[in-house]
């Protein structure tokens, strides 16, 4: 799959060594932050905003533990003792796995995914705005490459969004009346591919399935029953994305080298509990280990990548922590001038839960600062409004044309003007 070759691809490539100075300065900018967000010894606090020392990369570095898919509906206590070390700070966990082993149905899902998704991305400009993310008050739809921020980074990434679909008339009966309950909506639908609405649909329901068995997992993990935090997703919020990490243009490739051309998504860690991604064979996705080094989550075919977010880290006071990670622009000669696709899902409690720390048997919390102690925005304890918050501030425009009753305090708190919640 994927195996076009772009014209010219072996001419571009020869001319690469005369860019090595470029490359060297490109690479050492991309790991500018990266010391920011190591644990060490301190209180459970805010990162700093600069460090003074560059991070090691000489050393070997560890590969993301693969835990099979089969272990984990046959011997599920196993499985979640090898999901536990891989998430433990005190075992060197980085909070990062990969689920290998998927059934063949979920793999030919993941396969027409992806090939669908490559046809949307590569339709006229002019046509995908029809499904521009700007007219959705939740935030979904598509985003063109730039339009969306991560850490106060631009991404270089264009994207569709989706969520849980729901009418209005199901919200009105059901919601709060909460601000988070504006969350909630149906999706913007592109009509071409016209495959690309079930599979979709077909596939959150797959990754909601498979993210409440990692849950029950996780849970036993902590050494509480598996049912435990079932309450907290009794309606889960929902979010995912088709990504496209367009190819670089051919005068910064010649420029820069085929590995320094920066970052698709600078460091950070996820919002909410768990994410599960879909990747193709490109590559790019890396983990901050707890020695400061990015390790790089290579594709494994019949796999998904599973890494912790903020919501985890709040719950076990810092023993699993949320996983730093980025995403490296591809090469031209890695993508084979296609770019790179992935297809993450974000499995998240409900908007109206609040997230308060586990009492845990016998856990010891690690006294963690940095991004691996706290987000950059601080959490807030209601979810729903923690996801409104991130929302919000990553899309400003969109927050204040559809919200304009609302505004976003220094604080992170979405309030209403009035001063009511």
């Amino acid at each position: 799959m994927f195996s076009r070759a772009l014209h010219g691809r072996q001419a571009l490539c020869s001319g690469l060594p005369r860019a090595a100075k470029a490359l060297q300065r490109r690479a050492r900018r991309a790991d500018l932050d990266a010391a920011s967000f190591l644990p060490r010894a301190g209180s459970f606090s805010s990162p700093s905003s600069s460090s003074s020392s560059s991070v090691p990369l000489e050393v070997p570095l560890p590969e993301i533990p693969e835990l099979e898919h089969s272990r984990m509906l046959a011997d599920l206590p196993g499985f979640a003792q090898a999901l536990g070390k891989a998430c433990r700070v005190g075992d060197g966990g980085a909070g990062c796995f990969l689920v290998t082993g998927l059934p063949p149905r979920l793999q030919d899902l993941h396969e027409e995914l992806l090939e669908t998704a490559r046809a949307f991305f590569a339709r006229p400009a002019e046509e995908k705005a029809l499904v521009d993310y700007r007219q959705s008050p939740q935030f979904r739809g598509y985003m063109w490459q730039g339009a969306e921020n991560t850490a106060g980074r631009v991404d270089e990434r264009e994207q569709i969004e989706f969520g849980r679909e729901e009418t209005l008339l199901q919200i009105e009966k059901e919601a709060s009346g909460r601000l988070f309950d504006r969350l909630r909506g149906p999706n913007l639908w592109p009509q071409t591919p016209p495959t690309l609405r079930p599979l979709v649909t077909a596939w959150l329901h797959e990754m909601e399935e498979l993210s409440l068995g990692l849950t029950r997992a996780l849970a036993v993990s902590l050494g509480l029953e598996a049912e435990a935090l079932d309450h907290y997703f009794q309606a889960p919020h929902l979010q995912a994305k088709l990504v496209h990490y367009p190819p670089p243009s051919l005068a910064s490739y010649t420029a820069e080298g085929e590995d320094g051309l920066g970052l698709g998504v600078g460091a950070h860690s996820d919002s909410g509990f768990l994410t599960l991604l879909l990747q193709d064979e490109v590559g790019g996705l890396e983990f901050l280990d707890s020695s400061g080094g990015w390790v790089p989550a290579n594709p494994v075919k019949g796999s998904v990548v599973c890494n912790l977010g903020e919501v985890v880290q709040l719950m076990t006071r810092g023993v699993y922590p949320a996983t730093v990670h980025r995403v490296k622009r591809p090469s031209l000669k890695a993508s084979q001038g296609l770019g790179r696709l992935s297809a993450p899902f974000f499995w998240n409690p409900s908007l109206n839960q609040e997230i308060e720390p586990l009492n845990l048997p016998g856990a010891t919390p690690p006294k963690l600062v940095g991004r691996r102690g706290e987000s950059q925005n601080r959490m807030l304890r209601s979810y729903g409004m923690n996801a409104f918050k991130s929302l919000a501030r990553s899309h400003p425009t969109v927050f204040a044309r559809h919200h304009p009753d609302l505004t976003c305090m220094s604080d992170g708190q979405v309030v209403r003007r009035d001063g009511e919640r």
